[in-house]
């Protein structure tokens, strides 16, 4: 099924309000961002042993992780409708992660469009015939055997990774205005936060941005390696939001204070929708097609994640370049199915 059927079929179980912005949503960012602020200054003008300085890098990590997710909502336009509005303060929220907001607006669009299709979804790992756009994933898909170092590397530096390597590798396919204003975000972002390191000292710099930004993209990454790297390809147009995403399951308290970010099947079945309605929607998707619908408890997720290589064979199944092996992804196994190996030429052999 395709997300508009889905969508037709809960229209009438949904009220109209769910679909309005929340702009009450906005509130989190002053919160957020004073908590940030005030760890810094006191990494800068208390000067604590390292200890307290690191909980502060913590806290500081933490806060602007919410603060990207918080900025992920407001660019897909569920908290004000404003565009040059959404745009800024956009812009403000995912700053931390070294992203900048007209560039994720086209990259992360092109994913929604194109959710799990080899060839034309940025944040796919591509098949063994198939090569990522982002050539950084082609090159990192060498040492998918070597799971206990790659799957550490993609946690602490992945989103920020992702969004350098294919700013850069997706130029081509921008028009000159978008290159231009792509690059000079880019640029800009980080010439600010270059400056404020020279400015409030680079000890300073490494507990305030350097460590913060790791954590940043520690939390992030923990709900996006397994919103999709377990899900099946879909070559189709306009695809099916149930087969090719995975909510995960995490304690309410913090689901909470992560804006409900671990609901990602229902995101990509209603983007626009503000996630603080996404738990009512889950209810109706468990209820109404409890076959189709996957989640999994944010641990076992990312155990799952660990231990499958990101390369995939076929459509349903991943594949360990160096040893052949293969798993199944969601629906389909989401084990080694079999003992033995697999030819390159897609023939199957023990």
């Amino acid at each position: 099924m395709e997300a508009r059927q889905y969508a037709e079929e809960l229209k009438d179980r949904l009220s109209p309000a769910m679909f309005a912005p929340a702009p009450g949503r906005l509130l989190w960012l002053p919160v957020y961002g004073s908590i940030a602020a005030l760890a810094t200054i006191a990494i800068v003008n208390a000067q604590p042993r390292l200890p307290a300085r690191l909980g502060l890098a913590v806290v500081i990590g933490f806060s602007f992780s919410c603060l990207g997710i918080l900025g992920h909502e407001i660019l897909h336009g569920s908290v004000v409708e404003r565009l040059w509005l959404r745009r800024l303060l956009g812009a403000i929220c995912i700053a931390p992660l070294g992203i900048g907001a007209g560039f994720w607006t086209i990259w992360h669009n092109i994913h929604h469009a194109n959710t799990q299709n080899p060839a034309k979804d940025p944040d796919n790992w591509g098949t063994l015939d198939r090569s990522p756009q982002d050539r950084a994933m082609g090159f990192l898909r060498r040492f998918a055997h070597a799971r206990t170092l790659l799957f550490p590397f993609l946690l602490l530096t992945g989103t920020t990774g992702h969004a350098v390597a294919l700013l850069f590798f997706m130029q081509k396919q921008l028009t000159a205005k978008q290159r231009v204003a792509t690059l000079s975000e880019f640029l800009i972002l980080w010439a600010f936060w270059l400056s404020l390191g020279f400015w409030l000292g680079w000890k300073n710099f490494l507990f305030f941005f350097v460590i913060p930004l790791l954590l940043t993209n520690l939390v992030v990454n923990s709900f996006v390696v397994t919103n999709h790297f377990l899900s099946p390809l879909d070559e189709e147009e306009n695809g099916d939001p149930l087969a090719t995403s995975l909510t995960v399951t995490i304690h309410p308290w913090l689901a909470w204070l992560l804006l409900n970010f671990n609901y990602h099947t229902e995101h990509h079945l209603f983007p626009r929708m503000s996630p603080k309605h996404a738990p009512a929607v889950a209810r109706l998707l468990k209820e109404t097609w409890p076959d189709r619908y996957h989640a999994l408890p944010h641990g076992r997720a990312l155990r799952a994640v660990w231990r499958t290589p990101r390369p995939y064979y076929d459509g349903r199944r991943l594949i360990d370049p160096r040893s052949q092996t293969l798993y199944g992804t969601l629906g389909h196994g989401l084990e080694v199915q079999e003992p033995g190996k697999a030819g390159l030429d897609g023939s199957a052999w023990s």
